[in-house]
């Protein structure tokens, strides 16, 4: 009977010496209901794939923008390795097509970005362990390298979204955000609030409803962590 990931590994030059690493990297764990099985998905796989991808993408960030320092470096890496890109390259590589769930969670699956992000990342676990670390390097550094040549940090579209990707790339913490005044009445009311991580401000901001001043102080946060330290 022919694989079933047949034009998967053609696409990648992958010839496959363990082929239930690429099954388990593909089912996730409401699988097992449905098959009477237990722990056989791709929740270890996440884990690995997690962290060789992290330090190919640490690596080609360092490459190629010399010109950033330390903390911009940090916010660009972010870019990459947050949800939403990792599901993007999860559905650009066909990697989608393969997944296998549950009933349970079918019937529930509103949201497809955490599910794609996983894949993507116990997928590349999959190819480390069955086919060595040069090998899965260069696949991973095939996905990204032209991307992050050619990127530059746009943290600043949505300051909030972007800060809370960056302190959650190596956290699991999130930030809050308080409103420290309000001033004036009107549309000259003036608000000013302060954003928050693990209880210590990182960043301040001001504007004219809470919203436009916490996205203020997000922006200020992201310039902070950019700023080469002293």
């Amino acid at each position: 009977m022919p694989s079933p990931y047949r034009e998967l590994y053609r696409r990648f030059g992958i010839l496959p010496h363990n082929e239930e690493l690429y099954t388990l990297a593909f089912t996730h764990s409401s699988y097992n209901g449905m098959a009477g099985t237990r722990h056989q998905d791709y929740e270890r796989l996440e884990f690995l794939g997690d962290a060789v991808i992290g330090a190919v993408v640490s690596e080609l960030c360092y490459i190629y923008h010399p010109e950033m320092e330390q903390g911009r470096l940090s916010v660009l890496r972010a870019q990459f390795i947050r949800s939403e890109s990792e599901a993007g390259y999860c559905k650009k590589l066909g990697l989608d097509q393969y997944i296998r769930v549950g009933i349970s969670f079918t019937k529930n699956m509103f949201n497809k970005t955490p599910l794609y992000e996983d894949v993507f990342e116990s997928f590349m676990g999959a190819v480390f362990l069955d086919q060595g670390r040069d090998f899965a390097y260069k696949l991973i550094r095939s996905v990204f390298e032209d991307d992050i040549k050619n990127a530059a940090i746009d943290g600043m579209s949505n300051p909030k979204s972007a800060l809370q990707e960056y302190m959650q790339a190596d956290h699991k913490e999130s930030v809050t955000y308080k409103t420290i005044s309000e001033e004036g009445a009107g549309v000259n009311k003036l608000f000013t609030a302060a954003v928050y991580f693990e209880g210590r401000e990182i960043g301040r901001g001001q504007g004219h409803n809470k919203k436009a001043a916490e996205t203020d102080a997000a922006r200020d946060a992201l310039a902070k962590l950019a700023r080469p330290k002293e």
